[in-house]
C-alpha cells in the first residue's frame, strides 16, 4: 500500500497544493462564506439610509460566521489529529524495527 507523504515547512504545515481536494473546497467555501458576512453587513450598513443593519443580515451573518468558522476549524482540527496518528504510528513502527533488528543480530 502506498503511502502519500506531503511535504511540511518546518512548522509542520502543508501547503495549499499539497492539500486534497475534499480540503480545498471546505477552505474555500470557508472563506467564501465569510466574506460573503462581511461585505452584506457592510452593504446593508451603508445602503441604507439610517445606517442601520437590519435583523435579517444579523442573522445570515451569524451563520455563515458560524458555518465557516466550523469548516475552519474541522478541517484543522482532523489534519492535526491524523498527522498526529500517522507519526504515532511511524514512531512505533520504527521503535518495532529496532527491536527486531537487535533481537536478530
Amino acid at each position: 500500500m502506498a503511502t502519500k507523504t506531503l511535504d511540511t515547512n518546518k512548522d509542520g504545515h502543508v501547503g495549499w497544493k499539497e492539500l486534497d481536494f475534499r480540503d480545498k473546497v471546505a477552505y474555500t467555501m470557508a472563506i467564501i462564506l465569510i466574506a460573503s458576512g462581511i461585505v452584506m453587513a457592510f452593504l446593508c450598513f451603508f445602503l441604507t439610509g439610517d445606517y442601520n443593519v437590519t435583523d435579517g443580515v444579523l442573522f445570515y451573518c451569524s451563520e455563515v460566521f458560524v458555518t465557516g468558522g466550523a469548516l475552519l476549524g474541522i478541517a484543522t482540527y482532523v489534519k492535526g489529529k491524523f498527522g498526529e496518528i500517522s507519526s504515532y504510528i511511524h514512531k512505533r513502527l520504527d521503535n518495532d524495527e529496532d527491536i527486531e533488528e537487535g533481537q536478530q543480530g
